[in-house]
């Protein structure tokens, strides 16, 4: 009996140690399994080694030698210390997966780690042929007395799909590209996003960030070859260029290509198209080509600069169902928006323009390249305003009856002239409100010739919030007096005039008001 006892008192010594070893290893992976995938690796441009294994603080890495050397995993980090400079190139190795990006950041502070290129390396940073990256919280320059060609960040395919690229709250300044408006300068500037024939990008973000005194543009995306990229098989897909500053590009400063329904919002862009325009020729603030149903909206752009384009947006060449929406763009040199030649069916409405035009002498442009058909679109709900000293600016700039104005303000506070006909023939125009201009070459059946009594059209500065002042008065005249899609003609692809107003305002498409203010 004492013998059982002990024999059962041993067995069960073993199954509970057993039991604890076991539900310890059980716990210990669930443990594992909860942890995120990936590692940190810290990079000390002072006090670094790159003998370290760059797993903690104190045994940082030093170089970007050292990162370029390693192949980085799914969910990796590569943090940078917060005011360390590296000069040089960051090279990406390895790629993420979804749900684990590789993300490229900055520990130990709020200064911004600076990576600089001091003009020997063509991108500071070269994310080429890999998937699911992101940068945050950088400092990226790279400048040199010649021109080069030369870029803050490079995103590059080579003929796959690649997806996820997130840029985030970046400074990019001082990047001495090529001023040239050909393409070897068009590639060069900010941020640059290429492939080739065979590429296809998708989840592109660059968020929050600033572009300043780059040669050439700001922000990029192009292919070596686009002849297969033709409307309905843009291969940039989910691309979002959102709450940027973009400022003192010499050139443009977003050219967005072969893109569906890019998203380019929020953003505010001024003093681009800064240089002489001997050296980059013409160039607009924000604008896309190629692309099927980009959206620029709630933007505001201003001080473009010179009289070669010079506006700021523009629904360039083979650009289909481009939306132009609730922006405000003021003094612009060159104009408001420019729709070029092959450029089909955009909606440009609910936008406020201020004394755009001075040196370009018209707001809406429609030039024709290489013998082509000029762009279609309808504009409405627009409130053009301009001051005394644009007396000889036009209005409405060589347009056909292809271009189609309704509901729209033109308010001018000297005389102004409306549009300047081609072959005899301008736009069409119905249901516009005119002020300061001649009543006898106004061909508009339902023509509101009369002060659209805005609050205050003259006194305006940068920032939307005063903006105020191109409101209508409650009395006004063009309350109530505006048309609906079903009386417009053309494409009236959107399926409504827009949910919101310029000040945020319901749409109300039994009472619709002209020009950019809604008032029930």
């Amino acid at each position: 009996m004492k013998k059982k006892t002990v024999l059962f008192l041993v067995c069960m010594f073993n199954l509970t140690v057993y039991s604890t070893t076991s539900c310890k290893k059980s716990a210990e992976t669930v443990a594992q399994n909860n942890n995120r995938k990936g590692s940190n690796f810290y990079v000390d441009s002072e006090n670094g080694n790159d003998s370290y294994s760059g797993k903690t603080t104190s045994k940082a890495w030093k170089t970007l030698n050292k990162v370029n050397n390693y192949l980085f995993t799914p969910g990796d980090s590569i943090l940078l210390k917060s005011g360390g400079i590296w000069n040089g190139q960051l090279i990406a190795k390895g790629s993420g997966s979804s749900g684990y990006p590789i993300v490229v950041s900055s520990y130990g502070g709020n200064t911004k780690p600076l990576l600089d290129g001091k003009g020997l390396v063509e991108q500071v940073v070269k994310l080429e042929d890999v998937d699911y990256w992101e940068l945050h919280h950088l400092e990226i320059t790279n400048n040199a007395t010649s021109i080069g060609k030369r870029l803050g960040v490079l995103i590059k395919d080579n003929g796959k799909e690649r997806k996820h690229f997130h840029l985030k709250n970046l400074y990019i300044h001082d990047i001495m590209g090529d001023y040239s408006f050909e393409m070897q300068g068009k590639n060069t500037g900010g941020i640059g996003i290429i492939g080739n024939a065979a590429t296809k990008f998708d989840d592109i973000l660059i968020e929050d960030c600033e572009i300043a005194n780059v040669t050439r543009v700001g922000i990029y995306s192009n292919l070596t070859d686009g002849k297969a990229a033709v409307k309905g098989n843009r291969p940039i897909t989910n691309f979002v260029i959102r709450r940027n500053k973009i400022h003192h590009c010499a050139g443009d400063g977003v050219i967005v290509r072969y893109a569906y329904q890019p998203l380019i919002e929020y953003n505010e862009v001024w003093e681009n198209h800064n240089a002489s325009e001997d050296l980059v020729k013409y160039g607009v603030a924000l604008w896309c080509r190629s692309t099927d149903e980009a959206t620029f909206q709630y933007n505001e752009v201003y001080n473009t600069r010179g009289g070669k384009d010079g506006q700021a947006f523009d629904a360039d060449e083979d650009a289909y169902r481009t939306i132009i929406q609730n922006n405000y763009s003021h003094d612009n040199e060159g104009g408001f928006v420019l729709i070029t030649s092959t450029s089909e069916d955009a909606i440009v409405r609910n936008n406020i323009s201020v004394n755009d035009g001075i040196k370009g002498l018209h707001i809406f442009d429609f030039p024709v390249w290489a013998n082509h058909i000029r762009g279609t679109g309808i504009f409405h709900n627009n409130t053009i305003v301009l001051g005394k000293s644009h007396e000889t600016v036009v209005v409405v700039d060589e347009a056909l009856n292809t271009a189609k104005f309704y509901n729209n303000i033109f308010y001018h506070a000297g005389e102004g002239e409306l549009y300047i006909k081609s072959g005899g023939m301008t736009a069409i125009f119905n249901s516009n409100s005119y002020f300061g201009y001649d009543p006898f070459v106004i061909n508009d059946v339902k023509s509101i010739v009369a002060n659209p009594m805005l609050l205050d059209p003259l006194n305006y500065k940068i920032g939307k919030n005063f903006t105020n002042g191109f409101k209508i008065n409650a009395l006004s005249p063009v309350k109530g007096k505006g048309i609906n899609i079903l009386q417009m003609e053309g494409n009236y692809w959107l399926p409504n005039l827009g949910l919101k107003d310029f000040f945020g305002n319901s749409f109300n498409s039994q009472n619709i008001s002209l020009g950019a203010n809604q008032i029930n």
